[in-house]
Protein backbone atom coordinates (compact mmCIF):
# COMPACT_ATOMS: atom_id res chain seq x y z
CA UNK A 1 0.00 0.00 0.00
CA UNK A 2 1.53 3.09 -1.05
CA UNK A 3 1.30 6.50 -0.08
CA UNK A 4 -0.90 9.09 -1.69
CA UNK A 5 0.95 11.84 -4.36
CA UNK A 6 -0.48 14.78 -1.94
CA UNK A 7 1.16 12.72 0.99
CA UNK A 8 4.51 11.82 -0.30
CA UNK A 9 5.13 15.47 -1.26
CA UNK A 10 4.00 17.12 1.70
CA UNK A 11 6.11 14.43 3.51
CA UNK A 12 9.57 15.80 1.29
CA UNK A 13 8.61 19.16 2.13
CA UNK A 14 8.41 18.89 5.78
CA UNK A 15 12.08 16.96 5.28
CA UNK A 16 13.50 19.60 3.51
CA UNK A 17 11.89 23.13 5.24
CA UNK A 18 14.38 25.10 6.99
CA UNK A 19 11.98 26.27 9.69
CA UNK A 20 9.65 24.02 10.24
CA UNK A 21 5.70 25.41 9.66
CA UNK A 22 3.15 24.47 12.01
CA UNK A 23 0.31 24.65 9.28
CA UNK A 24 2.68 21.52 7.01
CA UNK A 25 3.34 19.52 10.37
CA UNK A 26 -0.91 19.31 11.28
CA UNK A 27 -1.59 18.56 7.41
CA UNK A 28 1.61 16.12 7.73
CA UNK A 29 -0.35 14.72 10.68
CA UNK A 30 -3.69 14.09 9.38
CA UNK A 31 -2.02 11.99 6.70
CA UNK A 32 -0.04 9.99 8.53
CA UNK A 33 -3.25 9.43 10.78
CA UNK A 34 -5.12 8.38 7.82
CA UNK A 35 -2.82 6.32 6.44
CA UNK A 36 -2.08 4.19 9.41
CA UNK A 37 -5.91 3.78 9.40
CA UNK A 38 -6.34 2.76 6.09
CA UNK A 39 -3.81 0.44 7.13
CA UNK A 40 -5.82 -1.18 10.19
CA UNK A 41 -8.54 -1.38 7.59
CA UNK A 42 -6.91 -3.38 4.96
CA UNK A 43 -5.58 -5.57 7.57
CA UNK A 44 -9.32 -6.36 8.47
CA UNK A 45 -10.15 -6.83 5.14
CA UNK A 46 -7.80 -9.60 4.38
CA UNK A 47 -9.92 -12.00 6.22
CA UNK A 48 -12.85 -11.33 3.07
CA UNK A 49 -13.28 -14.22 1.48
CA UNK A 50 -13.69 -15.24 -2.32
CA UNK A 51 -12.56 -13.08 -5.57
CA UNK A 52 -12.07 -9.19 -4.22
CA UNK A 53 -10.05 -6.70 -5.42
CA UNK A 54 -9.25 -3.77 -3.17
CA UNK A 55 -8.38 -0.05 -4.18
CA UNK A 56 -6.88 2.87 -2.51
CA UNK A 57 -7.58 6.80 -3.03
CA UNK A 58 -9.72 6.22 -6.25
CA UNK A 59 -10.49 9.56 -7.33
CA UNK A 60 -12.72 10.19 -10.32
CA UNK A 61 -14.57 12.88 -12.10
CA UNK A 62 -18.47 13.64 -11.36
CA UNK A 63 -20.62 13.11 -14.25
CA UNK A 64 -20.41 17.16 -14.75
CA UNK A 65 -16.80 17.22 -15.01
CA UNK A 66 -16.12 19.78 -12.88
CA UNK A 67 -15.51 18.24 -9.91
CA UNK A 68 -14.10 15.21 -8.37
CA UNK A 69 -14.89 12.44 -5.50
CA UNK A 70 -12.10 10.74 -3.93
CA UNK A 71 -13.23 7.32 -2.22
CA UNK A 72 -10.79 5.91 0.35
CA UNK A 73 -11.15 2.58 -0.35
CA UNK A 74 -12.91 0.34 -2.92
CA UNK A 75 -13.37 -3.11 -2.53
CA UNK A 76 -15.09 -4.76 -5.53
CA UNK A 77 -16.81 -8.84 -5.03
CA UNK A 78 -18.75 -10.91 -7.33
CA UNK A 79 -21.78 -9.38 -5.20
CA UNK A 80 -21.37 -5.34 -5.01
CA UNK A 81 -19.13 -2.33 -4.75
CA UNK A 82 -18.36 -1.11 -1.13
CA UNK A 83 -17.39 2.03 -0.47
CA UNK A 84 -15.08 2.57 2.98
CA UNK A 85 -14.15 5.91 4.14
CA UNK A 86 -11.55 5.27 6.81
CA UNK A 87 -11.46 7.91 9.98
CA UNK A 88 -8.83 7.40 12.47
CA UNK A 89 -9.98 9.60 15.23
CA UNK A 90 -9.45 8.33 19.14
CA UNK A 91 -11.50 9.15 21.94
CA UNK A 92 -14.59 9.92 22.25
CA UNK A 93 -16.67 11.27 19.48
CA UNK A 94 -20.11 12.14 19.01
CA UNK A 95 -22.22 11.89 15.67
CA UNK A 96 -24.75 14.63 15.37
CA UNK A 97 -27.22 14.18 12.98
CA UNK A 98 -29.55 17.06 13.71
CA UNK A 99 -26.20 19.56 12.94
CA UNK A 100 -24.77 16.91 10.70
CA UNK A 101 -21.25 17.25 12.46
CA UNK A 102 -18.60 15.05 14.11
CA UNK A 103 -17.54 16.17 16.88
CA UNK A 104 -14.38 15.69 19.31
CA UNK A 105 -15.00 17.91 22.36
CA UNK A 106 -15.14 21.76 20.99
CA UNK A 107 -13.78 20.52 17.56
CA UNK A 108 -16.33 20.29 15.06
CA UNK A 109 -15.74 18.05 11.74
CA UNK A 110 -17.43 17.79 8.40
CA UNK A 111 -20.17 14.77 8.85
CA UNK A 112 -19.17 11.73 7.19
CA UNK A 113 -22.05 9.72 6.27
CA UNK A 114 -22.89 12.56 3.88
CA UNK A 115 -19.31 12.69 2.72
CA UNK A 116 -19.20 8.67 1.71
CA UNK A 117 -23.30 9.03 0.30
CA UNK A 118 -22.13 11.50 -1.76
CA UNK A 119 -19.07 9.59 -3.20
CA UNK A 120 -21.69 6.47 -3.18
CA UNK A 121 -24.02 9.05 -5.78
CA UNK A 122 -20.80 9.92 -7.45
CA UNK A 123 -19.60 6.18 -8.42
CA UNK A 124 -23.22 5.25 -9.39
CA UNK A 125 -23.02 7.93 -12.00
CA UNK A 126 -20.03 6.67 -13.32
CA UNK A 127 -20.67 3.68 -13.81
CA UNK A 128 -21.80 2.12 -17.39
CA UNK A 129 -23.90 -1.11 -15.37
CA UNK A 130 -26.04 -1.00 -12.57
CA UNK A 131 -24.11 -2.95 -9.77
CA UNK A 132 -25.22 -2.84 -6.23
CA UNK A 133 -23.20 -0.25 -4.24
CA UNK A 134 -22.98 -0.07 -0.74
CA UNK A 135 -20.58 2.81 1.38
CA UNK A 136 -19.96 2.89 5.18
CA UNK A 137 -17.96 5.04 7.38
CA UNK A 138 -15.21 3.02 9.41
CA UNK A 139 -13.50 4.07 12.81
CA UNK A 140 -10.02 2.24 12.35
CA UNK A 141 -8.11 3.59 16.04
CA UNK A 142 -8.56 1.02 18.59
CA UNK A 143 -9.43 3.78 21.24
CA UNK A 144 -12.00 5.43 19.63
CA UNK A 145 -15.77 5.71 20.95
CA UNK A 146 -18.78 6.78 19.21
CA UNK A 147 -21.90 8.23 20.45
CA UNK A 148 -24.93 9.29 18.20
CA UNK A 149 -27.09 11.69 18.29
CA UNK A 150 -30.25 10.99 18.31
CA UNK A 151 -29.55 6.98 18.63
CA UNK A 152 -31.98 5.99 16.41
CA UNK A 153 -30.87 7.52 13.71
CA UNK A 154 -32.13 6.12 10.36
CA UNK A 155 -28.12 6.03 8.67
CA UNK A 156 -26.53 4.76 11.68
CA UNK A 157 -26.11 1.49 9.99
CA UNK A 158 -23.58 3.28 7.93
CA UNK A 159 -20.99 3.56 10.66
CA UNK A 160 -18.73 0.75 11.76
CA UNK A 161 -15.57 -0.28 14.20
CA UNK A 162 -13.24 -1.78 12.06
CA UNK A 163 -13.44 -4.99 14.09
CA UNK A 164 -16.90 -5.24 13.30
CA UNK A 165 -16.18 -5.12 9.24
CA UNK A 166 -15.36 -8.58 8.08
CA UNK A 167 -18.87 -9.76 9.69
CA UNK A 168 -20.27 -7.07 8.27
CA UNK A 169 -19.11 -7.69 4.57
CA UNK A 170 -20.55 -11.16 5.32
CA UNK A 171 -23.67 -9.88 5.86
CA UNK A 172 -23.81 -7.66 3.40
CA UNK A 173 -22.88 -10.78 0.88
CA UNK A 174 -25.67 -12.88 2.32
CA UNK A 175 -27.78 -10.22 1.17
CA UNK A 176 -26.46 -9.80 -2.56
CA UNK A 177 -26.84 -12.18 -5.14
CA UNK A 178 -23.62 -13.13 -7.19
CA UNK A 179 -23.67 -10.67 -9.97
CA UNK A 180 -19.73 -10.83 -11.55
CA UNK A 181 -17.76 -13.23 -12.74
CA UNK A 182 -14.68 -13.50 -11.51
CA UNK A 183 -13.12 -11.84 -14.84
CA UNK A 184 -15.78 -9.33 -14.39
CA UNK A 185 -14.23 -8.28 -10.79
CA UNK A 186 -10.83 -7.52 -11.80
CA UNK A 187 -12.04 -5.74 -15.37
CA UNK A 188 -14.08 -3.30 -13.48
CA UNK A 189 -11.44 -2.52 -10.87
CA UNK A 190 -8.71 -2.10 -13.60
CA UNK A 191 -11.09 0.60 -15.08
CA UNK A 192 -11.09 2.66 -12.24
CA UNK A 193 -7.40 2.42 -11.89
CA UNK A 194 -7.12 3.42 -14.86
CA UNK A 195 -9.23 6.41 -15.21
CA UNK A 196 -7.89 7.30 -11.20
CA UNK A 197 -7.03 11.18 -11.57
CA UNK A 198 -4.85 11.64 -8.29
CA UNK A 199 -4.99 14.53 -6.64
CA UNK A 200 -1.65 16.18 -7.57
CA UNK A 201 -1.23 19.89 -5.98
CA UNK A 202 1.53 22.27 -6.11
CA UNK A 203 2.53 21.69 -1.90
CA UNK A 204 4.99 24.90 -2.90
CA UNK A 205 2.47 27.12 -3.72
CA UNK A 206 -0.38 25.70 -1.96
CA UNK A 207 2.19 26.06 1.38
CA UNK A 208 3.37 29.84 -0.11
CA UNK A 209 7.15 28.33 0.24
CA UNK A 210 10.19 29.47 -1.92
CA UNK A 211 13.24 27.37 -2.77
CA UNK A 212 15.13 29.84 -0.23
CA UNK A 213 12.97 28.33 1.96
CA UNK A 214 14.41 24.47 1.36
CA UNK A 215 17.26 22.60 2.50
CA UNK A 216 19.51 21.69 -0.50
CA UNK A 217 21.93 19.17 -0.32
CA UNK A 218 21.88 15.22 -0.23
CA UNK A 219 20.47 13.83 2.79
CA UNK A 220 22.86 10.81 4.61
CA UNK A 221 20.38 8.52 6.27
CA UNK A 222 23.04 7.19 8.34
CA UNK A 223 23.69 10.08 10.70
CA UNK A 224 21.19 12.38 9.67
CA UNK A 225 23.12 15.32 8.10
CA UNK A 226 23.04 17.26 4.81
CA UNK A 227 26.65 16.63 3.83
CA UNK A 228 27.16 13.65 0.79
CA UNK A 229 29.27 14.25 -1.46
CA UNK A 230 30.47 13.01 -4.79
CA UNK A 231 34.37 12.21 -3.99
CA UNK A 232 36.44 10.29 -6.21
CA UNK A 233 32.99 8.21 -8.15
CA UNK A 234 31.93 7.75 -4.86
CA UNK A 235 29.55 9.21 -2.54
CA UNK A 236 29.84 9.96 0.46
CA UNK A 237 29.05 11.72 4.33
CA UNK A 238 31.70 14.05 4.89
CA UNK A 239 30.44 13.72 8.66
CA UNK A 240 30.18 10.11 9.28
CA UNK A 241 32.33 8.86 6.18
CA UNK A 242 29.48 6.57 5.39
CA UNK A 243 29.52 5.09 1.61
CA UNK A 244 26.59 5.28 -0.29
CA UNK A 245 25.62 3.72 -3.59
CA UNK A 246 22.33 6.12 -4.53
CA UNK A 247 22.04 8.53 -2.09
CA UNK A 248 21.12 11.13 -4.86
CA UNK A 249 18.01 8.67 -6.23
CA UNK A 250 15.85 10.24 -3.40
CA UNK A 251 17.32 13.51 -3.39
CA UNK A 252 15.97 13.36 -7.56
CA UNK A 253 12.85 12.07 -6.52
CA UNK A 254 11.90 14.99 -3.58
CA UNK A 255 13.02 17.18 -5.89
CA UNK A 256 10.02 15.52 -8.46
CA UNK A 257 7.72 15.83 -5.01
CA UNK A 258 8.22 20.15 -4.81
CA UNK A 259 9.12 21.25 -8.73
CA UNK A 260 7.68 18.99 -11.22
CA UNK A 261 9.08 16.31 -13.73
CA UNK A 262 11.20 19.00 -15.54
CA UNK A 263 14.29 19.70 -14.26
CA UNK A 264 17.50 21.58 -15.96
CA UNK A 265 21.41 20.90 -15.30
CA UNK A 266 21.30 24.24 -12.84
CA UNK A 267 18.20 23.29 -11.32
CA UNK A 268 19.59 19.87 -10.36
CA UNK A 269 22.83 21.18 -9.11
CA UNK A 270 20.84 24.31 -6.82
CA UNK A 271 18.99 21.54 -5.02
CA UNK A 272 21.32 18.63 -4.69
CA UNK A 273 24.22 21.25 -3.61
CA UNK A 274 26.74 19.97 -6.37
CA UNK A 275 29.23 22.08 -8.09
CA UNK A 276 29.94 20.76 -11.05
CA UNK A 277 27.95 20.33 -14.36
CA UNK A 278 29.78 17.16 -15.49
CA UNK A 279 28.60 15.10 -12.35
CA UNK A 280 25.05 16.60 -12.68
CA UNK A 281 24.85 16.06 -16.32
CA UNK A 282 26.11 12.54 -15.69
CA UNK A 283 22.80 11.84 -12.95
CA UNK A 284 20.59 13.55 -15.48
CA UNK A 285 21.23 11.75 -18.06
CA UNK A 286 21.18 8.17 -16.27
CA UNK A 287 18.01 9.03 -14.72
CA UNK A 288 16.09 10.96 -17.42
CA UNK A 289 13.41 9.30 -19.57
CA UNK A 290 13.70 12.27 -21.96
CA UNK A 291 15.76 15.10 -22.86
CA UNK A 292 14.93 18.27 -25.36
CA UNK A 293 17.09 21.44 -26.10
CA UNK A 294 20.60 21.94 -26.49
CA UNK A 295 22.98 23.61 -23.91
CA UNK A 296 21.68 25.36 -20.72
CA UNK A 297 18.11 25.33 -22.60
CA UNK A 298 18.47 21.88 -21.98
CA UNK A 299 15.64 20.30 -20.12
CA UNK A 300 15.27 16.93 -19.14
CA UNK A 301 12.00 15.28 -17.86
CA UNK A 302 12.20 12.40 -15.14
CA UNK A 303 9.45 9.52 -14.48
CA UNK A 304 6.18 10.64 -13.83
CA UNK A 305 6.12 7.75 -11.30
CA UNK A 306 7.95 9.28 -8.97
CA UNK A 307 5.77 11.51 -7.64
CA UNK A 308 4.69 8.89 -6.02
CA UNK A 309 7.62 7.39 -4.64
CA UNK A 310 10.33 7.89 -1.56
Amino acid sequence: MKKSIFHTKITTLQKRLIIPKRDIEEELAKCEAGFTGEKRLLYYLSEVKGTVRILHDIRLPFQSGYTHFQMDTVVITQHMIIILDAKYFSGNLVLDRVTRQLKRGQIAYEDPITQVLRHKRGLEQWLDKPIPITAAVVFTHPNVHLTITPPDSFDSSLLLYVQELPAKLDEFHQEKPMLLTKHEVHQLANKLAEHHQPHDPNVMRQFDILPAHLQSGIHCENCGRWSIKRIKRSWICTKCRKVMKDPHLIALKEYVHLFGTQASNGTIRAFLGIQSEFVAKRLLQKWAVEQKGEGKGRVYQFPNKWKQEE
